[in-house]
């Protein structure tokens, strides 16, 4: 039986193309730029309200540096969807969130967010995730579903909830082997950002 912090009957696999990484501060400009190209519906559905471009950048400036885990999606080395993960009153509970850019949604770049969010959250102690979203949020609820959460209707929204399975030796050799990747590809692309690549004509 594979080891992973989802439910035993959900089966979630990464789209070829697609890198999930940890992002860092060196990424800031990349998340803002992402939550600038969200169309009024969507900040509509990430914020469920109402939110101007200008404060939903102003969010995502500080999203790297708030409290928890941010992580990226990225096609050809572009970031096109981020999975965040915050602490939700105590270690055993915590809320996670998704914006995926326009253009590149159904294409499962939210399950593999999704995937590590759920990872670290179970390595970090977390037993349970929580996830809301308006219910009109198709796309948000079919991917609590394919994560395996309950889905639960109270009053303006939809209230997700996963269990996670607890963390293994594995699970915790897993999650450190991919922390130096994400700070190997972070770095990378720190450096390409700095000296981009000259073209001698």
């Amino acid at each position: 039986m594979p080891d992973t912090p989802l439910p035993a009957d959900t089966q979630i696999r990464r789209p070829a193309g697609i890198q999930v990484r940890r992002l860092w501060s060196s990424d800031r400009n990349a998340v803002v730029s992402l939550f600038q190209s969200l169309d009024p519906d969507s900040r509509f559905d990430r914020f469920m309200g109402t939110v101007s471009e200008a404060r939903a950048a102003a969010y995502a400036s500080h999203a790297v540096a708030a409290e928890g885990q941010i992580f990226g999606a990225f096609t050809d080395g572009v970031l096109r969807g981020v999975g965040e993960l915050r602490p939700a009153g105590t270690t055993a509970e915590a809320e996670i969130a998704f914006a995926v850019a326009p253009g590149h949604r159904g294409r499962g770049l939210g399950a593999a967010l999704g995937a590590r969010l759920a990872e670290a959250a179970r390595n970090g102690g977390t037993r349970r995730l929580h996830l809301r979203c308006l219910p009109g949020n198709r796309r948000m609820r079919a991917l609590a579903q394919r994560l395996g959460a309950e889905l639960r209707l109270g009053g303006q929204e939809v209230h997700a909830v996963l269990a996670l399975s607890p963390p293994t030796m594995f699970s915790l050799w897993r999650e450190g082997v991919d922390g130096l990747f994400d700070v190997a590809a972070a770095a990378s692309a720190a450096c390409s950002a700095a000296w981009p690549v000259m073209t001698v004509v």
